[in-house]
């Protein structure tokens, strides 16, 4: 319910406020930033980070800036095809990704035996995804 909440202000203030994507994700994350703070100091996750031993590590920082990039370049898409289409779109545009993402994990790591049960696992939750979007949309 959160997930379409988001994308359905998504879709909203985009159309009135004139922002494009990237306005808008800058909005979201000067709004989101005390938040995100405060837990980041209530929870002790910067003096985890100041501790741990590979920070400066070169490895460690460029597959880090990579994770920030393909983190930035998934919320652009989410934005700018929420803006341009709707929240539904993104909907099923994400349970799309879904099939997409476990085919792939499939081939690519292997090592998982094909499971008659484990498939019907997987089945079932596609097919909760798809038919809380159709509920979301008949309402």
């Amino acid at each position: 319910a959160a997930t379409a909440a988001y994308l359905a202000c998504i879709a909203r203030y985009g159309r009135t406020s004139g922002l494009n994507s990237f306005g808008m994700m800058w909005c979201n994350g000067m709004m989101s930033l005390p938040a995100l703070t405060t837990m980041t100091l209530l929870t002790g996750e910067l003096q985890s980070l100041h501790n741990y031993g590979h920070l400066y590590d070169p490895d460690f920082q460029s597959v880090l800036m990579a994770s920030c990039v393909l983190a930035f370049s998934l919320n652009y898409a989410i934005f700018l095809n929420t803006s341009l289409n709707s929240a539904l779109t993104q909907t099923i545009c994400g349970n799309l990704k879904d099939v997409v993402v476990i085919l792939v994990g499939y081939h690519t790591f292997g090592g998982v035996a094909f499971d008659p049960l484990n498939f019907l696992g997987i089945l079932l939750g596609f097919a909760g995804s798809v038919s809380y979007a159709y509920v979301k949309l008949v309402r």
